[in-house]
């Protein structure tokens, strides 16, 4: 997914050079996948039609561009190839095609909601001006979408007035937390023990904000936000890997 300007960009025709047919890129130890696990991948990596290079390419997805894995591993040239659903951006829509195994990585999180980037980590607020920064990623869906569990763990429910609003919690046991803000609804009990995918909330405008939209944070053991590397307008899929490695 590539653009002069920004560092992920868009989903490019097959004219683009990208590793997995030939080119250069940081490969990754080999790896087994089950279905609908998140991924990202590590450099810019040909999409193709089938396992192997001698299937057309479609598309060529950026260095740090989430997906979820629907089939694989076929082995062919030396590779082996794992069906992916990529996010698009604000010009191309979600991909789906075989990719080159050495230059895919699982995610420590997945993404929580099917939507648009509206608003990316260190955007400045208040709009217009730059008092403080966004430490979190609002997804737009039009109200209403379905929110998942970026990974499994244990759903406490806040009520924030003056900021979240509807608040969910998710504590993943190893210190990281994820935070949903501005939900309509819970659809998980206080307390309650969620998997990853498992719908927990739905998109909402409680609190302080501008219109339906989702307010995905991840939190360190040390309670301070963490970056997510998402770029304003990406066309997100839920289940896609959050493209970063948090521990």
């Amino acid at each position: 997914m590539k653009s002069s300007s920004t560092r992920r960009g868009v989903l490019r025709a097959a004219a683009a050079t990208a590793v997995g047919v030939g080119g250069v890129g940081t490969a990754t130890a080999a790896t087994d996948y089950d279905y609908l696990d998140p991924v990202f991948t590590t450099a810019d990596l040909s999409v193709r039609e089938g396992p192997g290079t001698g299937y057309a390419r479609t598309a060529v997805a950026d260095e740090r561009t989430g997906g979820r894995v629907y089939e694989g591993p076929e082995s062919a040239g030396g590779y082996d190839w794992w069906k992916v659903n990529f996010s698009g951006d604000s010009d191309n829509e979600p991909v789906t095609g075989w990719v080159a195994g050495d230059w895919l990585t699982a995610a420590s999180f997945a993404c929580p909601m099917t939507g648009t980037v509206t608003d990316t980590y260190w955007a400045c607020r208040p709009l217009g001006g730059c008092s403080r920064y966004h430490r979190a990623v609002d997804i737009a869906g039009g109200g209403g979408t379905p929110v998942t569990a970026a990974a499994g763990g244990t759903a406490e429910h806040r009520y924030d007035d003056g900021g979240y609003g509807n608040w969910l919690l998710i504590y993943h046991g190893n210190g990281w937390k994820t935070g949903y803000g501005h939900l309509s609804s819970f659809a998980v009990a206080d307390g309650g023990t969620v998997q990853r995918g498992d719908t927990v909330a739905y998109e909402g405008s409680t609190g302080a904000g501008s219109g339906p939209h989702l307010d995905f944070q991840v939190w360190d053991p040390n309670w301070s936000k963490r970056r997510s590397h998402f770029d304003d307008g990406e066309s997100v899929v839920e289940g896609a890997g959050v493209p970063r490695e948090f521990f």
